[in-house]
């Protein structure tokens, strides 16, 4: 019993884990059909979908983030927009036309399509450049400076080109996106081109274009930039004072003819969108201002208006309405024919008689004696020195026996009863 074999009392298991009968040591890894796998595999494929997620996770993090600042930044411009436009109106309710301007420009630069800018933008230019008050110089306003400085490089290149082949409104909006990009790129060399173009473009709106109110605009905006020059402050202010004109006619004559003779005097070929020249409406005017004065009868008035129209250009019809104005301004007179008898009656003129010396003659009376006497012959008048007194007249007592008078060289019939 002690001999007894022990190997017959182990495990089958722990034999055949020993050794095997090929006598290789067995591997670590699971026999087949385990559950578990190899564990350094599943960590690899973890940490692949960990980074996956973190990966998709960040990227969509910053899309978001960025999505959301965009958004901001928009929300932030539209403010502004706003506040800007809000500021203008303020302005123009408040007189400061030239700063409300300028708001509505920023506004329409920022977004053209912003409710109502274009209508404040013509009111307040309308209000304008109508007064003849003077207007503040308008403060400056700023934005931000933003984005890539290599495009605006080539915009500004464009720029010049264009400016150099005379290409004005090309220029001026490459001019503007430039500044859309970046405010503070070379702002005096942008400036001048800036305030050449619009010079440039505006005189050719009034002297060629005939488009009076674009021309006025564009040497508005060309003198923020800098003071113009002789001929263009020339342009539009003989522009203005045509535009004022028009806003008289046929309204109130007088006042056309007094803005529409300065600028026949200055620019007489200047034309408006209609095609009528500065002279032919100071014509047109004379004669309208000519026709309210006659229907007032202030005739020679009239003629005068009619007479200038001449001067500028006859006609036959206008030659008949000076001839009747002249003719009730300066009627004739016609000549007063006698009719019937003239009775002409004399005037006596009160004269004193000169004082004459009375003398004794032969006309004197006779008194009546008893003897007839003859009659004698008066003695010839001899002249009386004028120291001799006359003697006196003496009076004969009234009788009543007539006294006749007797005649020289007639014998009075003697009384009756003296045979």
């Amino acid at each position: 019993m002690e001999n007894q074999d022990l190997s017959v009392t182990q495990p089958a298991s722990s034999e055949s884990e020993q050794t095997s009968p090929s006598g290789v040591e067995p591997s670590d890894s699971p026999p087949p059909g385990s559950k578990l796998g190899k564990p350094w595999l599943w960590a690899i494929i973890f940490a692949l979908i960990l980074a996956f997620t973190v990966t998709i996770g960040s990227v969509a993090g910053y899309q978001s983030g960025n999505l959301v600042r965009h958004e901001n930044v928009s929300d932030q411009s539209k403010v502004q927009i706003q506040e800007q436009y809000d500021l203008g109106l303020q302005d123009l309710e408040a007189g400061n036309y030239e700063v409300a301007l300028q708001r509505f420009e920023y506004v329409l630069a920022q977004d053209p399509n912003f409710p109502g800018i274009t209508e404040q933008m013509a009111a307040t230019m309308q209000v304008l450049y109508s007064t003849a008050t003077p207007i503040p110089k308008a403060p400056t306003i700023t934005a931000t400076p933003t984005r890539d400085p290599r495009p605006v490089e080539d915009l500004f290149n464009q720029a010049l080109s264009l400016i150099s082949n005379q290409d004005w409104s090309k220029g001026i909006d490459t001019l503007i996106s430039l500044r859309k990009e970046d405010l503070s790129y070379q702002v005096a060399r942008v400036d001048g081109l800036l305030y050449i173009a619009l010079r440039n473009r505006g005189v050719g709106k009034i002297l060629k274009e005939s488009n009076l109110e674009g021309g006025i605009y564009d040497l508005a905006l060309a003198n923020k930039f800098g003071p113009l020059d002789a001929e263009a402050s020339s342009a539009r202010e003989w522009a203005r004072l045509f535009i004022i004109g028009l806003s008289f006619w046929e309204v109130h004559p007088e006042q056309a003819v007094y803005y529409f003779s300065q600028v026949a005097a200055a620019a007489p070929y200047l034309r408006d969108a209609s095609g009528w020249t500065a002279n032919d409406r100071y014509r047109a005017a004379l004669i309208q201002y000519g026709g309210f004065l006659a229907h007032r009868d202030n005739w020679c008035a009239a003629q005068t208006q009619y007479d200038l129209a001449m001067a500028i250009r006859p006609d036959e019809s206008l030659l008949a309405l000076a001839t009747q104005a002249a003719e009730m301004c300066s009627p004739s007179t016609p000549t007063p024919s006698v009719t019937g008898t003239t009775t002409i009656t004399p005037t006596i003129t009160n004269t004193p008689p000169p004082f004459i010396t009375p003398t004794p003659s032969a006309t004197q009376g006779i008194l009546p004696t008893d003897t007839p006497t003859a009659t004698q012959e008066a003695p010839p008048t001899t002249e009386v020195p004028p120291t001799t007194e006359a003697p006196p007249i003496t009076e004969v007592p009234p009788t009543e026996t007539p006294i006749p008078t007797a005649t020289t060289g007639e014998t009075p019939d003697p009384p009756p009863g003296d045979g």
